[in-house]
């Protein structure tokens, strides 16, 4: 699964235009089930009104030819989540996320099941899933207790995108709470997430090919080569590191740097130079991406 860039113009305003070719890029690679405006996606940085259209830029591009959207509808606040709820189940998409708001957040494990219920229940015909990413909201509450608090009160509750330092925590979620589905939120760390049990990562796009392989390696217990393919994940991810790129603004200089421009990321995350996505071509070419990430 990958969470896709929202594409912008020179402008700054949203290209959607541009998300069917989109949808062509995550054919190709191989990558059919899609994470709509979650952190790659810029969500937090985006209108509502430019969430509700992107949302349907996604599903009118892709219906026929991708599997599964799901739509991220966290916010700063709960009546505009509530709201991107009712439109993802409007739409026809496929399931919900939400990230807990940033600002003024939950004091209490409690606070924050009730956040996530009241979320949840804008779309019930949803199946719903939190999104944890702790280094960025700054909550630290258990997962596991939030996962057995939460399922008398979230009907719809069907697991959660851990995207999160604390890798022991994923495992003991698999252990105690089997019936719930855990995605990884992590190109580096695929290997070790299927040793574990969680067979779905989120992952970029341009690195479908590779953890496809590195996926069928491993159900082959092929770990030699499985190993292999994880670590050209990696080399990937460090080129994002050497720049000091953000998230989206690493993805994009990939993608331009490969032949898909999605634009800048939008204020306040830094712009992209024209001269640091060619260094970034320069290092791809030195890895031998150009080779063994753009073929199946």
């Amino acid at each position: 699964m990958c969470p896709p860039c929202t594409p912008f113009l020179e402008n700054g305003d949203v290209n959607y235009d541009i998300i069917k070719r989109y949808v062509d890029h995550h054919v190709d690679f191989g990558v059919l089930n899609v994470f709509v405006t979650g952190t790659t996606g810029e969500g937090n940085s985006l209108t509502q009104s430019e969430r509700k259209k992107v949302t349907e830029a996604w599903i009118a591009a892709g219906r026929d030819r991708l599997k599964t959207f799901i739509i991220h509808v966290g916010t700063g606040n709960l009546r505009d989540s509530q709201e991107l709820a009712r439109h993802a189940q409007d739409v026809g998409a496929d399931a919900i996320s939400c990230v807990s708001p940033t600002y003024y957040k939950p004091e209490t494990i409690d606070d924050y099941v009730s956040y996530m219920a009241q979320v949840a229940a804008a779309a019930p015909r949803l199946p719903f899933y939190l999104y944890d990413i702790d280094f960025i909201t700054g909550l630290t509450f258990s997962m596991d207790e939030f996962i057995r608090l939460a399922k008398p009160r979230i009907p719809t509750l069907r697991g959660l995108k851990h995207t999160s330092p604390s890798f022991p925590s994923m495992n003991t979620l698999l252990v105690r709470h089997s019936d719930c589905q855990v995605f990884l939120g992590s190109d580096e760390l695929y290997l070790e997430a299927l040793s574990i049990g969680i067979d779905v990562t989120i992952c970029n796009s341009y690195l479908g090919h590779v953890l496809n392989r590195l996926k069928t390696a491993f159900d082959k217990a092929d770990i030699a080569t499985a190993r292999i393919e994880q670590n050209r994940a990696l080399e990937v991810c460090n080129i994002r590191r050497k720049y000091g790129l953000s998230f989206p603004g690493g993805t994009k200089a990939i993608l331009r740097a490969i032949g898909l421009d999605v634009g800048q990321p939008r204020s306040p995350l830094s712009p992209v130079t024209e001269a640091t996505v060619d260094k970034v071509r320069q290092d791809l070419e030195a890895i031998g991406f150009f080779e063994w990430g753009l073929r199946k």
